[in-house]
């Protein structure tokens, strides 16, 4: 029986049909799954989701024109629609629900090896070096952007093909039981657990609640599987009763994966590991260098050597928004801007922190930062200390756009002349413009930091506007520390 057989969709769904086109001819096989009809190919089916701000049921017209074979609803369209559209469709309890159905039937179909990636910071990032590892010797497939909750989860593998030889899976949650449930879909042969620190605080309450949501993934690791994690985890002996086989990573001396070097040069990170191995990695800051060690600890599981595992890791990409590099504005000395602003947490952000530091720049380094989200109660000490580590580096200039980044501002204001340093508490694009006016110059080096809701990837044009026109260097201030 083939899985992308109409009929065997049924099947699993438990679904009824509420209309045929096609009823007496040959059932042909569909081509795969879409949730969207911007990006849906001819021969996949479509599955009407609904959100906050949507609802997949209004775009089924549009799903038909553009060449899908099988609608998958929960909702039935009145009979005159029904007759327009002219496709098979598949009436279900619950489409978000028919998805994890799917979802986790397909996972039989899949032979090769399942790797799960969780952690607070660096998942999506870990993901693409796990692949650039990978791809050169192996056919896979990774998550794309970040589809790491319980509709990106179960699209990852219905988009996998079951000859691959891997499947990358990123797994996020916000809030308790969420990894376990995408786990038990998953079922992985490899977990890896990145960094774990205060993210979601909001949903998750505490640091011990955040520890035990991401390495419960390692409950749910197939029997004869591998646990990758961070040495620093403060339950190791917590998760080898959980996953026996399991490696550490990071910059710990107890590690089994030790980075043992580290040097940023613009934008590429040279280390070593254990003392003995060299890489390259083309990603920025020590953050990503540990990121890289578990891509190694992948690499070696499917018995790549160190020289393939180096060349996959000089090959890497990033994700977009997360360190991307760009340069705007004069030509002759133009403004470099490291743009991070897809997501924001208290270690991410110390991260990027260092990054912007430690960037060979012929000017300033300036740091445009946003509000950090989902910290419940937390948020307002979580962004003094914010403050604190802004103050404790060596940076020249720094812009607060958001309520809680008046925390932030506030402990700042102890340790710098007010002249560095601006808060506003709301996004007014022309007050956004005269603050990037005041404190970014051509030849600066700009660091965009905050949470994907405050959008901050909107200053990029605003920094081009505002030095497109300036070649002239503006001094440092007489008390910067780089002056």
């Amino acid at each position: 029986m083939d899985f992308w057989r109409p009929d065997n969709l049924r099947r699993i769904t438990q679904g009824r049909w509420l209309a045929r086109a096609a009823e007496q001819q040959p059932q042909a096989d569909l081509s795969g799954l879409s949730i969207d009809g911007r990006t849906l190919r001819p021969g996949q089916a479509f599955l009407a989701l609904r959100g906050e701000r949507f609802d997949g049921h209004d775009f089924l017209e549009q799903a038909a024109e553009a060449g899908a074979e099988l609608l998958i609803v929960d909702r039935e369209p009145e009979h005159d629609r029904l007759r327009r559209i002219d496709r098979d469709v598949l009436l279900v309890a619950d489409t978000q629900a028919a998805l994890a159905l799917l979802a986790e039937r397909y996972r039989e179909q899949l032979s090769g090896k399942l790797i799960a990636v969780t952690g607070s910071v660096g998942k999506t990032t870990t993901c693409r070096l796990i692949d650039a590892v990978l791809s050169p010797r192996f056919t896979g497939t990774v998550s794309e952007r970040s589809f790491n909750n319980q509709i990106g989860v179960p699209l990852t593998l219905l988009g996998a093909s079951p000859t691959d030889a891997y499947v990358v899976v990123e797994m996020g949650t916000s809030a308790p039981g969420e990894i376990a449930a995408l786990a038990r879909l998953v079922q992985p042969d490899i977990a890896v657990i990145t960094r774990v620190g205060l993210a979601h605080l909001e949903g998750l309450g505490d640091r011990d609640a955040i520890l035990r949501e991401k390495t419960s993934l390692l409950s749910y690791v197939r029997e004869g599987g591998l646990g990758i994690v961070q040495g620093d985890l403060p339950n190791l002996d917590a998760c080898r009763k959980l996953c026996p086989n399991l490696i550490t990573f990071g910059c710990d001396d107890a590690c089994d994966l030790r980075l043992s070097r580290c040097e940023m040069q613009a934008d590429q990170t040279r280390f070593t590991l254990n003392d003995r191995w060299s890489f390259v990695v083309p990603l920025p800051g020590e953050h990503n260098a540990v990121n890289a060690l578990a891509a190694v600890a992948v690499g070696r599981h499917m018995q790549m050597s160190e020289v393939q595992i180096a060349e996959g890791l000089g090959a890497a990409q990033g994700p977009r928004m997360r360190l991307e590099v760009q340069t705007v504005g004069p030509r002759a000395r133009p403004v470099t801007i490291i743009n991070d602003a897809y997501n924001a947490n208290p270690e991410s952000m110390e991260a990027a922190l260092r990054v912007l530091e430690q960037w060979p720049s012929e000017g300033r380094r300036i740091a445009l930062l946003g509000d950090m989200l989902e910290l419940g109660g937390d948020a307002p000490d979580l962004h003094r200390r914010l403050g604190e580590a802004v103050a404790e580096r060596a940076l020249d200039g720094a812009c607060f756009i958001g309520r809680l980044g008046l925390f932030a501002a506030e402990t700042l204001a102890r340790h710098w002349d007010s002249s560095r340093f601006h808060a506003l508490a709301n996004w007014d694009e022309g007050q956004v413009l005269d603050m990037v006016r005041s404190h970014v110059a051509a030849g600066d080096t700009v660091l965009i930091k905050a949470s994907r809701a405050s959008g901050l990837e909107r200053l990029v044009p605003l920094i081009e506007q505002a030095t497109a026109s300036s070649s002239a260097d503006r001094p440092p201030a007489a008390d910067s520390p780089t002056a």
